[in-house]
């Protein structure tokens, strides 16, 4: 597990990027690790592009730059995509069939990237690609981005603990919403042993 790492976070407005920001930076200090993020870019309002930064361990910073990051969550495919410049040959991506079509996509003058090609070059370019064609029945899509993260603690390089993510999810999500926030993490944790199975 290492104890220095860079997170990226990208997606859309309204897909919970600010939450789990806060949510992996809670995890970060409830297990004692040195955190900073960095300022979230793109527009905060549902549909506009959104990205933010999490720096791990000792003297390191949110800001994210060419073939830097050590992991990539993409709460969306096409954002995913766009973020490629950052990663490195020792890179996690993780992604989903979560497609929210831009504009020029929806006005019939571009189209929408193929997602296998672009996860066959992701495989050629990084060390492990997880990607999730089919959510799980059962969750929401509110949940997508802590289902992501269940996917990423059960990931030797990913330095924050189950418990310690666990834990954060009980402070920091309102009471009602626990319960299936834990179980949508926990579901994503299980993904990974045994994708079939969820």
């Amino acid at each position: 597990m290492k104890t220095n790492v860079k997170i990226l976070i990208a997606g859309v407005g309204g897909q919970g990027i600010v939450y789990l920001t806060n949510l992996i930076a809670e995890a970060a200090v409830i297990s004692g690790i040195p955190v900073c993020v960095s300022e979230i870019h793109g527009l905060s309002q549902r549909g506009g592009t959104v990205t933010a930064g999490i720096g791990l361990g000792e003297f390191n910073t949110g800001f994210t730059g060419k073939a830097n990051v050590d992991f990539l969550i993409g709460l969306e495919p096409l954002e995913t995509q766009r973020c490629t410049n950052f990663i490195h040959r020792q890179s996690v991506v993780i992604f989903g069939n979560n497609k929210i079509l831009p504009h020029s996509v929806n006005a019939g003058q571009v189209q929408y990237p193929d997602t296998n090609s672009f996860t066959d070059y992701l495989n050629g370019q990084c060390k492990k690609v997880v990607y999730v064609d089919e959510f799980p029945a059962g969750i929401n899509t509110i949940h997508h981005n802590v289902f992501f993260v269940g996917i990423a603690s059960g990931i030797n390089e990913f330095p924050l603990s189950v418990q310690s993510i666990e834990e954060a999810i009980s402070r920091t999500v309102p009471e009602i919403q626990i319960r299936q926030t834990l179980n949508a993490f926990r579901m994503g944790y299980e993904y990974l042993i045994n994708p079939q199975t969820v």
